[in-house]
């Protein structure tokens, strides 16, 4: 897989490979998170496999990108697909995603939508009732444009890995999505 610096981007597709608290702490903007395992399973759902894909990882997980380049092919990415250090990006390009503790979300009185973007089949626990929409992360592409971008959205799913992809496709659209951290899991450890 080549190398590819950030002077170099113009209209591939961006994905950003690297953990959810990764990506939230700086990434390109309009760059998908998904991680290695949601790749395999959400990149065609998001992605145009005629175009070409940019992976951004950190240094350190360079070796992932064999078996990403493999998994590429595989969904059908057949165009030249490189890969992007996310320590070599200029600082002042990067952004983050906005975060919420699970117990301010949980303290939260305004309105606002709770997106739980689990698909309703694996919803073991249920998530908070006030405001809730559920859009699984796979039809989340078609469906987006039914939420009401008026009021703040808060993405939320098991443990937080799809609900900051989420955010990520969000941001992408021109929204300003909160991820609550630690997603289920966190409010369920809290009781309430």
């Amino acid at each position: 897989m080549k190398k590819i610096f950030y002077e170099d981007i113009n209209n591939q597709q961006l994905v950003d490979v690297r953990t959810q608290h990764g990506y939230q702490e700086g990434h390109i903007k309009n760059s998908l998170n998904l991680n290695p395992s949601n790749f395999k399973t959400y990149a065609t759902y998001y992605l145009d496999v005629n175009q070409p894909v940019i992976f951004i990882v950190a240094s350190e997980d360079e070796a992932q990108l064999a078996e990403l380049s493999g998994v590429a092919g595989e969904l059908g990415f057949t165009q030249n697909n490189g890969y992007l250090l996310i320590e070599e990006v200029p600082e002042e390009n990067l952004q983050t995603t906005e975060t919420t503790p699970a117990e301010d979300f949980l303290n939260k009185s305004d309105d606002f939508i709770l997106l739980d973007v689990r698909h309703p089949d694996e919803i073991t626990r249920p998530a908070p009732e006030k405001n809730l929409v559920n859009i699984p992360f796979e039809d989340l592409v078609n469906d987006y444009q039914s939420l009401d971008t008026s009021k703040q959205i808060f993405t939320l799913c098991g443990s937080g890995n799809r609900s900051t992809a989420a955010a990520s496709f969000l941001e992408s659209k021109g929204l300003n999505p909160k991820v609550i951290e630690g997603g289920m899991k966190a409010i369920q450890e809290i009781g309430k």
